[in-house]
């Protein structure tokens, strides 16, 4: 073979490897649209900039992202149809990724949150701002089976204010499955640790058609029981014990949104018509309601599932998904775990094989220190007792652990919904054995988990410690 072949064969050879083990692609250029500033006093919405879509076809889906809305997915529709479901009236909609942090309100650069948003406080929004303002994109690549996008969001209630943090979007097209992987990194001047909010990882809003809110909130999850059908406008949560939630239109057939260990879904229906295309007003939304505690310099990764297609579809791609264990497993290795606070702050990213937690009160209409779980999906009859091991440097000598059930608003302190177990506040590692099974309230399905000092009724609990490496269902080991 002659050697420049061999030559040429080595190049081809290298530059495949180095694309197949490239995890975030390189830039490819692109001009975002200029959008006219329309002058002094309260600023008018701009018009949305015209679509400049990417998309991957398969079979059964088509599905885009829009550059002129920060590479936010825009388009999805079934292969046989030619209408978008997704709503595009503003750039509040879409299928994207929007997070929270404070303070609240939010103003930077001299700039004030439009009135009505005034409470969302810091709040990057993937697709551009409530004036119209599209979000940058920093660079973007598509291949025959992924499209890749990484974006500058705005801040949604000010005028045209790029967000410090970075999002970046990965969309892979299989069959009648989306998948999304996304990636935040914050990079923010104010280094508050403010607390856990929910964030919307991710939202999506399909056309008026869509209506009908489906999903199974039973206790016997994926074994094929009826599920739970919702039509009202209300925005509410909705606690799905298989991970998913469903948007269906009259016929039966729309999008599932699918995240195996989630628990928590949001939904609302916008408008009052059920016939709207994707520019007009009308649109039904769900989320995932994930509780996340934004730090000015983390870095957070989630990914999610859209299938496109009939109740039966959604259910069954969430049958065959990995499902999470059915006991508390808790290792505070590298990250909080979706763990949140009242009334306390750790010692920020990384995350070093601990939690590190210091209580003081920032929020007197919150009366308690407390540390949370995220919302799961536990039988009470599956364990019996918790494990702590943590190193405690409290004024309280007994800690409580609270249990939730869903559809409890909030955590209930009382005999039946709690246990007091003794510390030692010598601020050593110690693993502390909690015996819920022997109360009365240790029954059904328990949601969530926390953490508070026994006889917190004044503020002297300020200042104290704990440092937590695990809390699991099981004896730690080591």
């Amino acid at each position: 073979m002659p050697r420049f072949i061999l030559l040429l064969l080595v190049v081809i050879t290298s530059f495949l490897a180095s694309r197949c083990v490239q995890d975030y692609p390189a830039t490819a250029p692109y001009t975002a649209p200029v959008n006219p500033n329309p002058g002094s006093g309260t600023p008018d919405q701009s018009p949305v900039a015209p679509p400049k879509r990417l998309f991957l076809t398969s079979d059964k889906v088509k599905v885009g992202i829009d550059l002129n809305m920060g590479g936010a997915i825009n388009y999805l529709s079934e292969a046989n149809s030619s209408v978008n479901m997704v709503n595009n009236v503003d750039l509040g909609r879409q299928i994207q990724t929007s997070i929270y942090a404070g303070p609240f309100p939010y103003s930077v650069n001299g700039k004030q949150p439009v009135p009505q948003w005034i409470n969302l406080g810091w709040n990057p929004v993937q697709t551009g701002d409530y004036f119209n303002h599209p979000a940058r994109i920093v660079s973007y690549q598509q291949s025959p089976n992924q499209l890749y996008v990484k974006t500058i969001p705005l801040i949604w209630p000010l005028f045209d204010e790029p967000a410090d943090c970075v999002m970046e979007h990965w969309v892979e097209l299989k069959g009648n499955n989306v998948h999304v992987r996304c990636r935040i990194v914050v990079n923010r001047a104010d280094t508050t640790q403010y607390e856990g909010r929910t964030q919307e990882t991710p939202c999506v809003y399909l056309n008026g058609p869509y209506y009908r809110f489906v999903t199974y909130g039973g206790n016997n999850p994926f074994t094929n029981e009826p599920v739970s059908e919702y039509t009202s406008k209300e925005n509410t949560l909705r606690y799905g014990t298989e991970s998913w939630i469903a948007l269906l239109n009259e016929s039966g057939r729309g999008v599932g949104l699918i995240r195996p260990g989630k628990h928590l879904f949001g939904s609302a229906y916008f408008g009052s018509t059920r016939t709207d295309g994707e520019f007009d007003e009308s649109s039904g939304y769900v989320n995932n309601h994930d509780f996340l505690l934004i730090d000015h310099d983390g870095v957070y990764e989630y990914e999610y599932d859209l299938v496109v297609g009939s109740l039966a579809d959604i259910r069954q791609f969430a049958y065959a998904q990995a499902r999470p264990g059915n006991k508390p497993d808790y290792r505070f290795g590298q990250d909080r775990l979706g763990w949140h606070y009242y009334n306390a702050n750790d010692q920020g990213w990384p995350i070093q094989n601990e939690l590190n937690i210091r209580w003081q009160r920032v929020d007197t209409s919150k009366v308690t220190f407390r540390i949370m779980s995220p919302v799961a999906f536990w039988k009470a009859t599956d364990f019996t007792k918790i494990y702590v091991q943590a190193a405690f440097k409290t004024k309280s000598p007994t800690i409580r652990l609270i249990w939730r059930k869903p559809g409890e608003i909030d955590f209930f302190d009382i005999p039946t919904r709690s246990v007091d177990f003794p510390v030692i506040n010598d601020g050593q590692f110690r693993t502390y054995e909690v015996n819920v099974g022997n109360r009365t309230g240790w029954d059904g399905i328990i949601s969530q988990i926390s953490l508070s000092p026994a006889d917190d009724k004044t503020q002297s609990q300020a200042g104290s410690t704990v440092r937590i490496r695990s809390i699991t269902a099981e004896q730690p080991g080591g």
